[in-house]
């Protein structure tokens, strides 16, 4: 997984540099190398069943708000939202296409994906990975997702927070009426409670 992140970021910076010459690119997509959402996710769900920590989820309703520790197998269905078949790596490469860019001010690399159909799954898809000396830290991976369902419309948010927290945010627009939002945030980060 490092390594991918890390031949990524050369094959970046490599891109960048050189000479100026104008070269016809000829098969720029096997110059990609798309980040593995749904496998980074699984591995963090394994680094957190090993943490003796509490897993506190949090609901937000309005002004409503409601905490509660969970168990791990409640962990397990709400984390399983950024793990299905859609974010495995093959559908990515499939489905979207991969642009790059470095923020030089805070010195992360920022992977979006972009749907190459209308009918894709995710409008857009965002990985934040700082590049590192010995290995590559990811900071956030961030979905987003419409759907319509009769006469109700429902945007979904989602945000993985690396090593910390994510958050699921549901707004639902009924026809002619206002949006009810909800916002889910599980936190493993003690420090994040």
């Amino acid at each position: 997984m490092r390594i991918l992140i890390a031949s990524v970021a050369i094959m970046l910076l490599a891109s960048s540099c050189g000479n100026n010459k104008s070269e016809p690119t000829q098969n720029v997509s096997e110059e990609k190398s798309y980040f593995p959402v749904a496998e980074y996710v699984k591995g963090e769900i394994k680094i957190v069943d090993s943490l003796s920590v509490g897993i506190m989820k949090k609901i937000i309703r309005g002004s409503a708000k409601d905490s509660a520790f969970i168990e791990r197998p409640e962990f397990h269905t709400l984390a399983n939202a950024f793990t299905g078949p859609d974010l495995d790596k093959s559908n990515l490469e499939a489905k979207y296409a991969e642009h790059s860019f470095m923020d030089e001010t805070t010195g992360y690399y920022t992977f979006t994906y972009q749907p190459k159909e209308a009918d894709a799954p995710y409008q857009r898809i965002d990985v934040l990975v700082k590049p590192g000396p010995t290995a590559n830290r990811v900071r956030s991976i961030y979905l987003e997702k419409s759907s319509l369902q009769n006469d109700t419309s429902i945007n979904e948010r989602f945000y993985w927070k690396a090593n910390t927290s994510f958050s699921i945010t549901r707004e639902k627009k009924y026809k002619d009426q206002q949006p009810i939002v909800e916002q889910l945030q599980v936190i493993w980060d003690p420090s994040a409670y």
